[in-house]
């Protein structure tokens, strides 16, 4: 139960960041795997999404993607762990994140 409080307050979180964001240019940090994330998460929503919940760590970034695939994200595990790994390191807690 603690665990989706915690999924759905990530979730609550990034939506309502997309309002602040979405006014600005979003474009992700260059590295390995961008243009998979670019892809893989613009097919349903902007890149502001990933911006305004930039600072979770590998847990939060690794939620979040579970509950992206239960709404139809369709990946490999290969390639969720390749999301995971970029978004925790160009948009973790320990990485220069892009101005909001």
């Amino acid at each position: 139960m603690r665990r989706a409080f915690q999924i759905l307050s990530v979730l609550s979180a990034t939506v309502g960041a997309v309002g602040q964001v979405a006014a600005q240019p979003s474009e992700l940090p260059a590295g390995p795997n961008r243009d998979l994330v670019a892809h893989e998460c613009q097919a349903c929503h902007d890149l502001g999404n990933l911006l305004g919940a930039a600072g979770l760590d590998r847990d939060g970034w690794s939620s979040l993607i579970e509950a992206m695939i239960s709404y139809g994200l369709r990946v490999t595990p290969d390639e969720q762990a390749k999301i995971v790994d970029y978004l925790t390191t160009y948009l973790g807690p320990a990485a220069d994140t892009p101005a909001k």
